[in-house]
């Protein structure tokens, strides 16, 4: 069944879905073969109430990530960098707490996050040219939470680590590199590095609920400069997303510009590790979200910037996906509701169903000892407790003023729901628009007793109880 394609009936359903689901303004862009259909809906602010339009910046956010793995694969493609040789083999000066993986840690893991180390800092290093380099500088002391290659465990970190080899193997900025090797021979004119570039054209700015649980505009409205490999460095709208996947989706370079060669888009789109959480997907590549809708292949990101919350999927054999990009913290539901009308009129499948929380809901836990304890890692921490009747408890608390954190109400004895899935739990906390899945493991002892929680797509090891 074809899909709707049409500026106008794309345009009506976002703002349809929009009001439903409470969202400021969104971009909704739509790949089909060699097309690309955009739409805007609501507002860029609910300050100024200026409207979104289809060419208006957002901040994709981690989406971002995947011009950084693009930047280092075309490292790769040249030969001047090898995915499995140690990273301080193209950065001497890298090291994080742990020596032995600072010696281990290969452009590989970071790519598909599995170097073992903390990695969810945020530091300001300033706005000048050496801002990457101070900052890789400053993660000599990022605790190891487990060894190089155990675990998979988003960080952001390590893909600014990777911003720093593009670096230093090109000789120039890391902006400069993006916009010279994909920017302009991608012809990406909505795409841009810079809040003072970003000005000149409409640009949104992010939303998150205030004490009143009423939405409020973010403050402040993008990351420091060293994030930017993280993700930050990309500003764009959402068409022009898509006009960079389309370039990994192309078979032959008459069908348009292409940025590597083709063994290493595949690569990239090769599985590296399964996820626990499939919240994001199956599994991760060299950059991308691997995950399986029905019987149809998919690849993408998701970003989350600040207020700003976006998503991308394609079915790369059909070169069909969309890129949704709204200017509010949660729109999670929102996304589901996209992706599953998209994907149901194209292949009839839709988002891969999450854990179900029904079937258990009102079931205490047999042995609550085997979770309970403190899980922490950089940023956060997660104290799993029980009550008489053995039902599992959260708090989750920010220890540190990371961006995404910022305006977090307490979140204290939050109720874990069982679900059909052994050691998986529902979590919501209140700043967030649905649940997401709690997965206690042991990745030493699979099926022993847990060691560590992957809550939010980062593993948080048990440092105490139970």
């Amino acid at each position: 069944m074809t899909a709707v394609r049409t500026h106008e009936e794309l345009g009506a359903k976002l703002s349809d879905l929009i009001r439903t689901h409470e969202v400021p303004g969104a971009q909704l862009a739509v790949l089909d073969g060699d097309e690309i259909v955009e739409a805007a809906a609501g507002v860029l602010s609910l300050r100024t109430g200026c409207p979104v339009t289809a060419d208006a910046l957002f901040l994709p956010g981690s989406i971002g990530k995947l011009y950084t793995a693009t930047l280092i694969m075309q490292l790769v493609d040249a030969g001047r960098i090898e995915l499995d040789s140690p990273v301080r083999a193209y950065l001497r000066e890298f090291r994080v707490e742990d020596e032995q993986a600072s010696d281990m840690v290969t452009a590989r893991h970071l790519l598909s996050h599995t170097s073992g180390f903390d990695g969810d800092r945020f530091t300001d290093t300033g706005r000048g040219d050496d801002a990457l380099a101070l900052y890789v500088a400053g993660c000599a002391d990022l605790p190891q939470i487990a060894p190089p290659g155990l675990i998979w465990s988003y960080g952001n970190s390590g893909y600014s680590i990777l911003g720093r080899i593009v670096e230093v193997l090109h000789g120039k900025t890391f902006e400069a590199v993006l916009r010279e090797r994909i920017v302009e021979p991608l012809s990406l004119e909505h795409t841009v590095s810079f809040a003072e570039e970003a000005i000149v054209h409409p640009v949104s700015v992010g939303h998150n609920p205030d004490q009143e649980k009423r939405l409020a505009v973010s403050s402040p409205w993008g990351l420091p400069r060293a994030c930017g490999p993280m993700g930050p460095a990309v500003i764009a709208s959402a068409g022009d997303v898509l006009r960079f996947v389309q370039s990994h989706l192309r078979d032959d370079a008459r069908e348009g510009p292409q940025l590597l060669e083709a063994s290493l888009v595949s690569a990239m789109q090769q599985e590296q590790v399964q996820l626990l959480d499939d919240r994001l997907g199956r599994a991760w590549g060299l950059g991308w979200i691997l995950d399986r809708w029905g019987e149809v292949d998919v690849i993408g990101h998701d970003g989350n910037v600040i207020g700003q919350n976006a998503f991308m999927r394609v079915a790369p054999g059909a070169r069909f996906g969309f890129c949704l990009q709204t200017n509010v913290g949660s729109a999670l539901l929102l996304y589901r509701e996209v992706a599953s009308w998209l994907f149901s009129e194209r292949f009839g499948c839709g988002v891969a169903p999450r854990p179900d929380p029904e079937k258990t809901d009102e079931q205490a836990v047999a042995d609550p000892a085997r979770f309970t304890g403190l899980y922490q890692r950089e940023g956060l921490r997660l104290d799993v407790g029980a009550d008489d009747s053995g039902h599992l408890l959260a708090t989750v608390t920010p220890t540190r003023e990371l961006p995404q954190n910022r305006g977090w109400p307490p979140m204290v004895n939050l109720p874990l729901h069982p679900t059909d899935r052994a050691d998986t739990f529902m979590l919501r906390v209140p700043i967030a628009d649905a649940e997401i899945p709690v997965v206690f493991f042991a990745p030493e002892d699979p099926g022993g007793k847990p060691t560590y929680v992957h809550y939010g797509g980062r593993a948080k090891r048990r440092v105490s109880g139970g």
